[in-house]
């Protein structure tokens, strides 16, 4: 017997979920999560901002770049670079990890419709305009949240994100 965290549901047989495919937890791995959630997470000591920047870089850099082409080449630059820093945490690396998957998830996103709308000699821009208009506000919502739980010395983990860069 298990229970998958990601459809909330218990499996009776099996180790892997049904529906969605991910490993389950058994009932001693549950308990200790949910001990693990009760105990308070210590700050980190000397932490850096690194993992801050590489949230919050990617959005100063939405907002301030006008043109469309040089901001797909900057929103991927901060998480390349603080992975390849020395100077970087492992909190640092993740944190930048993560936002370097978000932006290319976005990219991609972004292509599809686009290209669809084109494809479609604009008419699919009727559906994939406010799709659009979603997914940036949906974009910039979730990069504040990640910029502040990486300042709270927090993980977090973007959601309908496609985790490309292990």
């Amino acid at each position: 017997m298990g229970y998958c965290v990601s459809c909330a549901k218990d499996i009776k047989t099996g180790k892997f979920c049904p529906t969605c495919g991910r490993q389950l937890l058994t009932t001693a791995e549950l308990k200790a999560e949910a001990s693990a959630a009760d105990q308070p997470v210590a700050p980190l000591t000397g932490k850096s901002n690194l993992a801050m920047w590489a949230h919050l870089a990617p959005l100063i850099g939405a907002a301030a770049a006008p043109i469309v082409y040089i901001t797909v080449l900057v929103l991927w630059l901060p998480g390349v670079l603080i992975r390849s820093s020395q100077t970087a945490t492992e909190f640092d690396k993740r944190h930048a990890t993560e936002s370097l998957n978000f932006q290319i998830t976005l990219a991609l996103y972004i292509a599809a419709c686009l290209s669809v709308g084109f494809a479609t000699i604009g008419l699919a821009f009727l559906i994939v305009g406010p799709f659009l208009i979603a997914l940036g506000v949906a974009a910039v919502v979730f990069n504040i949240m990640a910029t502040v739980a990486a300042n709270a010395g927090r993980e977090y983990r973007y959601p309908l994100s496609i985790r490309l860069v292990k």
